[in-house]
């Protein structure tokens, strides 16, 4: 079992948020409209995995892991960023693009923690 298996932690870390905001002069404004663009693409990026997996496409698969692993990172959502960067390595190591499908289950294991990513990053926005 690898490290990114299961996401102990907690979803979100705050502290890089609040580094961010830092970084950006304290504008709360802008960490606003920046976490609420990244729970509105959540599901449309996890949605696009599972289309790029019934696709056998690995180009799109890589490009949308990359695109969730990413802006996961951004946000401090660890969770996401975890089973992002174990499905960017399985996408790797796969031999073919037709051994995508062998990928669902942990496609599917990212679905589980979606909307209590949103939750969380909702909740430490306000």
């Amino acid at each position: 079992m690898s490290e990114y298996d299961e996401c102990t932690d907690a979803l979100v870390d705050r502290t890089v948020l609040t580094e961010l905001q830092a970084e950006l002069g304290g504008d709360h404004g802008i960490i606003s409209t920046f976490v609420r663009n990244y729970v509105e693409l959540l599901p449309w990026r996890v949605g696009r995995l599972h289309r790029a997996l019934e696709k056998l496409d690995i180009d799109d698969a890589m490009d949308a892991v990359l695109s969730l692993k990413t802006s996961s990172h951004m946000v401090g959502a660890i969770c996401m960023n975890r089973l992002a960067t174990e499905l960017e390595i399985s996408i790797r190591l796969l031999p073919k693009a037709d051994h995508l499908d062998e990928l669902a289950a942990q496609v599917q294991e990212i679905d589980r923690f979606v909307s209590g990513t949103i939750q969380e990053l909702e909740t430490k926005v306000e």
